[in-house]
């Protein structure tokens, strides 16, 4: 037997103690398959070009009105583009009530502030006070951490990608701008507690990055980066012995203001 409802029940319907307390419990039977299916939706690779706002079209029979979610996305690539130590809250704080009700666009507004992390250092503290108010929004964590994940993975792949000798001179400064904006950021994040047991494993990174051929220019950022995280970590305590061998090593190091940061590391105490 097949029940039939009007349109004009459909409300009071919805809002009936039966219908909820059966959704409910439809739901808590459900609860493993729409776990699963939400994992699923949550590992597919976002498509950016579906959001592309910088095609011209001159012929007016031919445009297409843009949707508001591509409105909202170029409103927030440019007021990025904008962030001072002047104005940032405040345009935060706009861009938060944008997005509000738009929790499908979090993963791609995420991925854009870390893109925007790795390349514009000095503005960390901004985009981590950006994240952190997407994060009270939403609230989910995972698909911080899964973009952590994913940026240093691609941070690796392209240092394994760099085999000739043109390559490596190309893009190592590239590389390692990346990489000490992607640490400078977690650790912009750990200090915001946002996340939490990501730093550590920085310092070895760091350290291996210091083992390879860079250019002072690039050893001495490490370095600093290096400091900055260290003295995050253990503020006045002993580096641990499982770093303090390896920083010995890399003051043998012929670049001396490296040389001398490095010492700074293991002598702050």
């Amino acid at each position: 037997m097949v029940t039939h409802y009007c349109m004009e029940s459909l409300n009071k319907l919805f809002l009936s103690d039966q219908y909820i307390s059966d959704k409910n419990k439809y739901l808590l039977q459900q609860k493993t398959k729409l776990n699963k299916l939400k994992k699923d939706l949550d590992s597919i690779e976002i498509n950016k070009q579906y959001y592309r706002t910088g095609i011209s079209i001159k012929n007016p029979k031919y445009k297409k009105k843009l949707s508001e979610d591509t409105y909202i996305l170029k409103d927030f690539k440019t007021s990025l583009n904008k962030l001072s130590s002047l104005n940032y809250k405040t345009i935060c704080d706009s861009l938060i009530v944008k997005f509000k009700d738009k929790k499908h666009l979090y993963p791609l507004v995420i991925e854009t502030i870390f893109e925007y992390a790795l390349i514009h250092h000095n503005y960390n503290k901004y985009y981590c006070y950006l994240l952190s108010l997407f994060h009270g929004n939403f609230k989910d964590i995972s698909i911080i951490n899964k973009q952590i994940d994913t940026v240093y993975l691609s941070l690796q792949e392209q240092e394994l990608n760099n085999n000739s000798e043109y390559s490596k001179l190309c893009s190592s400064n590239k590389l390692t701008d990346k990489l000490i904006g992607y640490c400078m950021f977690l650790y912009e994040l750990d200090v915001g507690n946002i996340i939490k047991d990501r730093i550590e494993p920085l310092i070895n990174t760091l350290i291996n990055k210091l083992k390879t051929n860079l250019s002072e220019d690039e050893a001495y950022k490490c370095v600093i980066c290096l400091y900055t995280i260290c003295k995050k970590m253990y503020i006045m305590d002993p580096i641990p012995d499982k770093y303090l061998s390896d920083i010995e090593e890399l003051k043998k190091t012929k670049y001396m203001k490296v040389k001398f940061k490095l010492m700074d590391i293991i002598e702050r105490s």
